[in-house]
């Protein structure tokens, strides 16, 4: 087991951090050697609040997660998120030399630095250029131009950037625990690569992630995101308005939410089964399921609708055939919570879930990076930048040989 082929992925939500290690084998296949979850308080509406205890989250996910995996990492790729994040289009292009007409990897790079190229508030700092499509002497359509023949190469891109101070942030504390930092990833797109087929994101599909403390709208077209949102709402929100509403401790209301919450009355059962007792109270009583869906139902119905609210403004309904993609350890849990959320988006919606790990929606995102990591040659970088280093020279030394020879 060599080392260089040892990789890891950081997943920073509300409620929980999550590690998790695996190991590239020579076939290019990825086998998950362990894992590692530590309870999180640090973050608020995906931005950190407190970051020492953030850090404290992250070292201890690390740590479990080496155990689990017999090694040791010092690098990762980070999941991130936010109501900062921002998305916009941009166009690179770059001309193919006469001599060597060949469309090769190294151009490709070239055209997705000129595509780089823009002005952006001194504030913000580019996160990732995602290709949507190559152009090649007006060829457009094009995925992998890479062998192709051509004079003109040019990419339509997707920009993703973040309000500076808030990557900065998520960097310290991950630097903070030991880790540096492999790349960041926007969260949607690791979720897509485990929970979208090719079909859904190339015809039109919402991902809709319902987490502990936010919801992460984020849309696919053409096999790319073309849109992001993030609202302040979640599993959380629905977990204390039983608090409340019941006057339970924290943890007490979360289990309950967890067993017996119901979105939809008609499918809640009138028994009264559930046994509470609420602060202050000398001795227990019973609740039915109906009586605790009252109390869930109109939060559930809220954040639905903010999510509707979201791809109107986005003007996209129109445009996802492929319907809704619902997932997030936030609302799936609860029963009849596809059902209203297809009521109240007017789309069509499935569950997304990975079939590993007995379905639980924690790893989703942390194997996610892992494998978009693979997919995208973003844990050989390193390796990546030495041979283009030698290829370009290689290159150059031919197309010089040829000129002159």
């Amino acid at each position: 087991m060599g080392k260089n082929s040892i990789v890891a992925s950081l997943d920073l939500g509300t409620s929980k951090v999550c590690c998790m290690i695996g190991e590239i084998t020579r076939t290019g296949d990825l086998d998950i050697l362990g894992y590692g979850i530590a309870e999180s308080s640090g973050i608020k509406k995906g931005n950190i609040i407190n970051v020492d205890s953030v850090v404290q989250s992250v070292f201890k996910a690390v740590e479990q997660a080496g155990q689990m995996a017999g090694n040791k990492i010092n690098r990762a790729i980070i999941g991130l998120s936010g109501s900062n994040i921002s998305l916009f289009n941009n166009r690179g292009v770059v001309a193919i030399p006469r001599n060597a007409r060949e469309i090769t990897p190294l151009d490709v790079e070239r055209v997705l630095q000129a595509a780089k190229i823009v002005a952006i508030p001194y504030d913000r700092e580019m996160i990732d250029v995602i290709p949507r499509e190559f152009i090649v002497d007006g060829c457009d359509g094009i995925k992998d131009p890479v062998g192709m023949v051509g004079t003109r190469l040019e990419v339509s891109a997707c920009i993703i950037t973040g309000l500076l101070t808030a990557v900065q942030n998520v960097a310290r504390c991950v630097q903070k625990a030991g880790i540096d930092i492999e790349a960041m990833v926007l969260k949607p797109l690791a979720a897509a690569e485990m929970l979208l087929t090719e079909d859904e994101m190339d015809m039109g599909a919402v991902l809709v992630d319902v987490g502990a403390g936010t919801t992460e709208v984020a849309v696919f077209q053409e096999g790319c995101i073309a849109a992001y949102d993030l609202i302040p709402l979640g599993g959380d929100h629905i977990t204390n308005d039983i608090a409340i509403g019941l006057r339970l401790p924290y943890s007490r209301a979360e289990e309950i939410k967890r067993k017996y919450a119901c979105a939809r009355p008609a499918l809640a059962s009138d028994k009264v089964e559930i046994e509470i007792q609420s602060i202050g109270e000398v001795s227990g009583r019973k609740i039915s399921q109906k009586d605790l869906t009252a109390i869930v139902e109109p939060r559930i119905q809220e954040i639905l609708s903010f999510v509707s609210n979201c791809l109107k403004n986005l003007n996209l309904k129109s445009l996802l055939p492929a319907g809704v993609v619902l997932t997030g350890g936030g609302l799936v849990h609860i029963k009849g919570s596809m059902e209203t959320a297809q009521q109240i988006l007017g789309l069509p919606v499935r569950l997304g879930v990975i079939d590993s790990y007995d379905r639980e929606q924690t790893f989703t995102v942390a194997l996610g990076l892992l494998y978009y990591g693979l997919r995208h040659g973003i844990f050989n970088s390193g390796t990546m930048a030495k041979e283009k280093a030698v290829y370009g020279f290689l290159e150059k030394a031919r197309r010089i040989f040829k000129e002159y020879f």
